[in-house]
């Protein structure tokens, strides 16, 4: 069944698409990167991520939403509790070793709380999470699982078509505190004016470690 499935997509796709995926499969089988290069993946691969690995207060990582530009995330974070969640099946091939097949409004089912030290959502809400229900429960179960003084990275297109709510009007992300991020300067940064592609750094109010 799964073999037809992939048949009957790839069917669908043109030549040069079939080549470019086979590419990503065997790049990923091989353990090599698949990046995009765009200033947002940049600003996310060379400045964000590598900041917060080489701290020593984060050990356990919850990284949300997979694809076939994100397989690499993983080895940043060698010697750390590094997760992937997404619900599409097919994208596991993307993900860490600890991977869930969940929607991010389901983490607060899979993680004790107070046990994260930080969860990256970049590329999910206004991508799927749009429902004002859904991601009030994906926030809140984020808050809920972050230890105090953990942290909280939102990845966000600041345009209308991808901005199905306004982020101060969630009761969920207004019990986090916007912290400057140190790479960066800012709790809000702004890495692709074309696309509005922000970043938006937040922490846990409570005792540092």
């Amino acid at each position: 069944m799964f073999a037809a499935r992939v048949v009957k997509g790839l069917r669908s796709r043109s030549p040069a698409e079939i080549t470019f995926l086979l590419k990503v499969l065997l790049r990923n089988a091989v353990g090599l990167p698949n990046p995009i290069v765009t200033p947002d993946r940049e600003t996310l691969e060379q400045i964000i991520l590598p900041a917060y690995a080489r701290r020593d207060d984060i050990r356990t990582v919850v990284f949300v939403g997979c694809d076939w530009y994100t397989r690499h995330y993983e080895k940043l974070f060698q010697g750390k509790s590094y997760w992937t969640l997404d619900p599409d099946r097919w994208k596991r091939r993307f993900g860490a070793r600890r991977h869930l097949v969940i929607g991010m409004e389901q983490i607060d089912e899979h993680f004790a709380p107070g046990s994260i030290d930080l969860i990256v959502c970049n590329g999910v809400f206004g991508w799927g999470l749009n429902e004002r229900a859904a991601v009030e429960r994906a926030f809140e179960g984020s808050f809920s699982r972050l230890r105090e003084g953990g942290h909280f990275v939102l990845g966000w297109n600041d345009v209308p078509e991808r901005r199905p709510l306004e982020l101060d009007s969630l009761v969920s992300l207004a019990r986090f505190r916007p912290e400057s991020f140190a790479g960066l300067g800012t709790a809000h940064h702004v890495s692709t004016p074309g696309t509005g592609h922000t970043f938006d750094f937040y922490v846990k109010p409570g005792a540092q470690p």
